[in-house]
């Protein structure tokens, strides 16, 4: 497996990749200490309860949610340890895992890593336990990683489109015949199931390169589907993932049906501090072409926030040439 990475002002963006495919994006800076990322494990306090539901108070300030299986076990201001099972998202607070009681005051209890090694945990926990990976570098090929986690859908091989729509309820998926079908006139019902199948393992590659979960609802094409093939499709894509996702049998609207936990937070959500790696990123390909001239990064403000804080302890060799603004968009300006 080809381990794609990129490091400059304290950030990094990094990809997993087999045969050409990236499987995993991740981005962000190259240590954070959140304890709201997936995986993380600490001693929370138990703030509140609303029916099965508990609230937390993690160390560092932010707050979670749990499940509590028995909701009169616990009173509230107790310690409890916890670890995060999925990350906070749009206006979903972080969802932690009840471990069992603890003692003493809110604290980290995993270690900080860094974002490679999150994103080598999450490929042997999500794809294969036993991977080992292959260091590269190829800025092209992460510009493909992250252009597909953030747009995820697409043309599918041979032809057809696969459209991938997140929404509040569910992430739907749909599957269009578009030009795949050309030169198979006697034969729709064989094009119908190709592509199909197709379609399926590449909403899979999607949805976890993407980081989407929840109930998925994929409209197949045509009808009379084979469900236990492309359900077995689906289980055998998710690999290590499998025992975790939840198939529906083919519903009488022609639909496949299936649910994927939460876990990392999804890339299709748009971030100040994406767009200030971005925008920073822009600024090193413009400092390409003008060597020695100083750049303007404007930027609205919680985006020019963070390009500030990135610079701020920055030793990259481009951060003197470089100044930030606040305005109503981002655009890198050269001084000449």
């Amino acid at each position: 497996m080809k381990l794609y990475s990129e490091q400059r002002f304290g950030l990094v963006r990094a990809c997993v990749a087999r045969e050409g495919q990236p499987l995993l994006y991740a981005e962000g800076p190259v240590l954070d200490p959140s304890l709201t990322l997936w995986g993380t494990r600490s001693v929370a306090r138990l703030t509140a309860k609303s029916g099965r539901i508990g609230f937390l108070r993690l160390a560092d300030g932010q707050d979670a949610m749990a499940d509590l299986s028995d909701p009169d076990a616990l009173n509230e201001g107790t310690a409890v340890e916890v670890e995060i099972a999925a990350e906070a998202r749009a206006d979903k607070l972080a969802r932690a895992r009840l471990l069992g009681v603890s003692e003493g005051p809110p604290r980290r209890l995993s270690d900080t890593l860094t974002l490679i090694e999150r994103l080598k945990q999450q490929a042997r926990r999500l794809i294969n336990p036993q991977l080992r990976f292959e260091p590269c570098e190829d800025p092209d090929a992460l510009d493909i990683a992250e252009a597909q986690a953030t747009q995820p859908s697409f043309d599918l091989p041979g032809g057809g489109y696969l459209s991938i729509e997140p929404t509040r309820a569910l992430i739907a998926c749909d599957i269009d015949m578009g030009r795949a079908g050309e030169g198979m006139i006697h034969t729709p019902r064989q094009a119908a199931k190709r592509l199909n199948e197709v379609a399926v393992e590449e909403v899979v590659r999607r949805l976890r390169l993407s980081n989407l979960a929840g109930l998925v609802v994929v409209d197949l094409i045509g009808n009379k589907h084979n469900g236990e093939k492309l359900t077995g499709l689906v289980q055998s894509a998710f690999a290590a993932e499998g025992r975790a996702i939840a198939c529906g049998p083919i519903t009488r609207f022609g639909t496949l049906e299936f649910s994927r936990p939460w876990g990392a937070r999804p890339h299709t959500e748009d971030t100040p501090l994406r767009a200030a790696r971005q925008l920073l990123w822009r600024a090193v390909a413009e400092a390409r072409s003008d060597a020695g001239g100083r750049l303007i990064l404007r930027a609205p403000g919680p985006v020019a926030d963070q390009v500030r804080q990135c610079l701020k302890d920055s030793l990259d060799p481009l951060t003197p040439r470089l100044s930030v603004e606040t305005a109503s968009l981002s655009e890198v300006v050269p001084l000449r």
